[in-house]
């Protein structure tokens, strides 16, 4: 199964995807961030994200998409605004693949690899670099989306999702 981990982002959307079975055993497929000029208009960014995510989800085929739940994060109307856009193109890119859909907070994600619902970013990302068994994530958005889809499925593996059976 393919999990892939979704960070929201209108300059810099992370993403990880997790190769994983019925055991306790995962690796690393690929990560990265897609990053838009802000130079540009929204309608464009927007368009790069879908296009970008859409070809991503057709090379990697996920079971899953894990996406963090960003909204509430969000402290600014036009900031929420922004991200409402990069949530709606990233669902659209989702469904358009048939893959699932699950949604996470970050606490739950800091909890689940750090083990402690206030962890740092660089907390989080040392510890999805130890579960993953890589040196370091040099993004910080990778590693968030990695943190997202390894949470995912530690939750499904824990019994508390039903995504790998």
């Amino acid at each position: 199964m393919v999990i892939l981990g979704i960070d929201p982002g209108l300059a810099s959307m992370g993403f990880g995807a997790v190769a994983c079975g019925a055991g306790p055993s995962v690796s690393l497929l690929k990560c990265g961030a897609v990053r838009t000029p802000p130079e540009h208009h929204i309608s464009q960014r927007l368009f790069q994200i879908h296009d970008d995510l859409g070809r991503l989800m057709e090379t990697l085929k996920p079971d899953v998409v894990a996406v963090e739940d960003i909204f509430s994060l969000v402290r600014y109307p036009k900031a929420g605004i922004m991200l409402g856009g990069v949530m709606a193109v990233i669902y659209l890119a989702v469904v358009r693949s048939g893959a699932a859909v699950i949604e996470v907070t970050p606490r739950e994600v800091k909890n689940a690899l750090a083990a402690y619902g206030a962890a740092t970013k660089a907390q989080v990302r040392e510890a999805t670099s130890r579960a993953l068994g890589v040196r370091r994530l040099r993004s910080f958005h990778a590693a968030d989306a990695l943190a997202v889809a390894l949470t995912v499925y530690y939750r499904s593996y824990r019994g508390k999702d039903d995504i790998l059976s």
